[in-house]
Parts: C-alpha cells; sequence; structure tokens
C-alpha cells in the first residue's frame, strides 16, 4: 500500500507546475529514502529480486529530483526561470543636477528621444517635421526630417525609436506597423512592413537579423519577424493573468518597450503598467525583475454588442517603467510610480517621472539616479556619461544630466 501512495503523490507533483518548488524537492528525496529503505529490508528478509513497485518509485523520484536541478530545454521557455526583486532603498543612490541642452524654441510636443554619437533624436508630435535633430555636444539645432505623411521618407507618428548605442542611423516605428529608417540627419526611403502574428507595439533589431516586439499576440511574450517583416513565432510566457481574460487584453495591460545593447543578444523589456522588467536573449525569457514598487496593474473587461472585449487601464493603476535607455553595459529605466489618476489630474498626458532605476545586463539592479521631477522620456549616449532627459511643462525642453563614473562603459573613448 506504502507503494501505491507514493507513486500516485508523485504523479501529482510531476503532472503539476512545470517548475517543481523546493517542498516537491524535499517530499522526492523523502521518497527516495523510503524506497531504499524498503529494498534494504527486501534484501535482508529474501534473496529475491527488488520488488517492481518500488523500482518504479525510485524511478520516478530520480526522475522529478533531476527535473528540480536541471534547467528546462530551450525550445519551451520557462514561465519565470529566475525571479530578482528589489527595493530601491537597498541601492546606491545618486541625485543629479542637470542643465539645459535644448530650450524650448526648437520643440513643441516632444515624446521621444535618441543618443546618437553626434546626434540627438527628438520625436516631436508638434514640430515641423516627425523627427528634429541636434548636436550632441551642443545641443545645436541641426534641422528636421520626415514630413508628416503615409508616403516615403514620411512619418505620421513616431512611436518607438530603434537606435543601437552610439548609432547615428536607426529604425523610427510609424505605427502602426512601418519601421522607417533613419540615416544620420536625414530619413530614407527604406522601410519594412511588419505582417501577421498581431498588432507589434514596440519593434527592435535583434540578433540573427531577426525583429523583435512587443505587442497584441494571441500566446507568448514577444513576436519575433523576419528581416522582411514576416511574423515567424512569439517567445516567452505569456503575460500574466487569468485564464478567462482575452489574451489581448492581458498584452494590452503589460505593455512595453523594448530596447537592445549594440549586437541585438539581450534585450530589455519594460513595462508601463507596473514595475516589471524582464530580459531576454534573441530566443527567451531569462530574468524576471520586480520593484520597487510591487504593483499590478489595475483594469476591466467589458463584451461590447458585437461581442468584441473592451478593455479599461484604472485610474488606481501605478505607472511603472515609462521609458528606456541603454548602453552595452547598462540599462536605464525611467520609473514613474504615479497613480494614472494623479496624471489625469494634473494635466499630463503621459506619465512624468524622476527615478532612473539602473541594471545591468544580467538583470541586477545596482543603482538609482534621481533627475528633476517631470521626465518624460531619456536617452543616454554610448559612453555613459550623459543622460538626456524629455520635459514638457512648464515648457518643452531636454536637459543633459552628467552621469556618475561608475555607470560609464569602459574602454569607449566616444
Amino acid at each position: 500500500m506504502e507503494q501505491v501512495v507514493a507513486i500516485t503523490m508523485l504523479f501529482a507533483i510531476w503532472e503539476g507546475p512545470p517548475r517543481p518548488t523546493m517542498s516537491d524537492l524535499n517530499f522526492t528525496m523523502a521518497v527516495v529514502q523510503m524506497g531504499i529503505k524498503s529494498w534494504r529490508r527486501m534484501g535482508e528478509d529474501s534473496s529475491h529480486m527488488i520488488s517492481m513497485h518500488w523500482l518504479v518509485t525510485i524511478s520516478l523520484a530520480s526522475l522529478l529530483l533531476l527535473g528540480c536541478i536541471e534547467p528546462q530545454s530551450d525550445s519551451v521557455p520557462e514561465p519565470y526561470p529566475f525571479l530578482t526583486e528589489f527595493s530601491t532603498d537597498t541601492l546606491l543612490a545618486h541625485d543629479l543636477q542637470g542643465e539645459l541642452f535644448v530650450h524650448s524654441d526648437s520643440l513643441g510636443n516632444p515624446k521621444r528621444i535618441a543618443v546618437g554619437e553626434l546626434f540627438v533624436f527628438v520625436g516631436d508630435s508638434q514640430a515641423e517635421q516627425a523627427i528634429t535633430v541636434f548636436d550632441r555636444r551642443s545641443g545645436e539645432f541641426i534641422g528636421y526630417t520626415g514630413n508628416k505623411g503615409e508616403g516615403p521618407r514620411e512619418i505620421s507618428s513616431v512611436w518607438s525609436l530603434d537606435f543601437k548605442p552610439g548609432k547615428d542611423s536607426g529604425w523610427i516605428y510609424n505605427y502602426p506597423g512601418v519601421l522607417k529608417f533613419l540615416d544620420g540627419a536625414s530619413m530614407t526611403e527604406e522601410s519594412i512592413r511588419l505582417t501577421g502574428g498581431g498588432t507589434p507595439m514596440s519593434p527592435v533589431w535583434i540578433a540573427g537579423d531577426s525583429i523583435a516586439s512587443s505587442g497584441g499576440y494571441e500566446s507568448g511574450r514577444l513576436g519575433i519577424y523576419t528581416p522582411d517583416g514576416e511574423f515567424v513565432r512569439t517567445i516567452g510566457p505569456d503575460p500574466p493573468g487569468e485564464i478567462s481574460t482575452p489574451m489581448i487584453a492581458r498584452q494590452r495591460v503589460y505593455e512595453a518597450v523594448l530596447k537592445t545593447n549594440s549586437e541585438g543578444t539581450s534585450i530589455v523589456v519594460a513595462s508601463k503598467n507596473t514595475d516589471r522588467i524582464e530580459f531576454f536573449d534573441s530566443s527567451k525569457m531569462l530574468r524576471l525583475v520586480r520593484g520597487p514598487g510591487f504593483h499590478e496593474p489595475v483594469f476591466s473587461t467589458t463584451i461590447d454588442n458585437q461581442g468584441n472585449t473592451r478593455m479599461q487601464i484604472e485610474r488606481e493603476t501605478i505607472q511603472g517603467y515609462v521609458s528606456v535607455a541603454v548602453t552595452d553595459q547598462f540599462v536605464f529605466a525611467l520609473y514613474s510610480g504615479r497613480s494614472r489618476g494623479w496624471i489625469r489630474s494634473q494635466r499630463y498626458f503621459s506619465p512624468p517621472a524622476k527615478t532612473v532605476v539602473v541594471f545591468d545586463w544580467s538583470g541586477y539592479p545596482v543603482g538609482v539616479l534621481g533627475l528633476k521631477d517631470g521626465a518624460m522620456a531619456i536617452g543616454v549616449s554610448n559612453d555613459g556619461r550623459f543622460l538626456y532627459a524629455i520635459y514638457r511643462r512648464p515648457l518643452p525642453i531636454v536637459l543633459r544630466y552628467e552621469v556618475p563614473a561608475l555607470y560609464h562603459t569602459v574602454n569607449n573613448n566616444s
């Protein structure tokens, strides 16, 4: 009877969560020991072969024990392989003093920023053209590029920017579904339309000459596309949520901004409506980071008269990581920590913030930088020496902050 109970309990564990807990491990070891003791008793009492029941028990226990120790196959990504939780109280903190880099005369409604070797690029919805270009060292106005529209060299909406660290050329995401290439201070006619799978929200080029993006996918965390923009697959675990909650709603609630290192081998996925930071390589999630607020988004779903699911993010939701900038050594994530209700009451169009959490590319938080309150988006120089922040109130400006030497990029002379 002992054997039957033990085998039944083992199967219960085996059919449970794909990542056994420590209690599962302890139980497994106890069952192995029980089997060995029984085998020894049988050896003392008779010279017969080992009971087949206990052979099965020990084998199953050994398999489960190995499952607890050995990593799962890369072909099926773990739900959350490694979890890091942190509080800003435990991190080295620096309050930075900014200087005026770009004044309001050259800006209308700045929303996005990217920092290259020679230039700083600002996506501005109210400027003469979509992208405003400034000299990176002096802040001098260089010019505009990207006429408003849908044709060649035109942009209707600067949704996100994909400029690798220190590069003066990169891709502008013209929502929905089109990447357009900017080379230096001028738009080119090169573009890629992303098709199939779902609606991409923050596409970036990654290793293997592929494109990855968060977005409205039926499963997984990131969509993967060919260089021609054809959808291939998704990678990573589904966003959190009840099974009864439609996947499209969960994807929207956990909308995220993506950045990569120069080679596209490391990807950071920063959630806007909560304090989740996820680190990927080009095929799977490597680490989930939570902090500093440990808050989940608050949302509701309804079904309209046509049977479509409608989702609303509630006022109680605390805004999380609203902008990200990277070097090849560090990730700079701008954290808001303010509720959507407060943001609306202050008549902000997007969440203002003053806290930058710095991570290394393995996903460990290493420090906190304090900015002037009200920052909307950030960029960082390739050498890590300067951080640039967009502000829209009381007037639209860009401030430049000198970053502590601790976060400078080693062996970079830019």
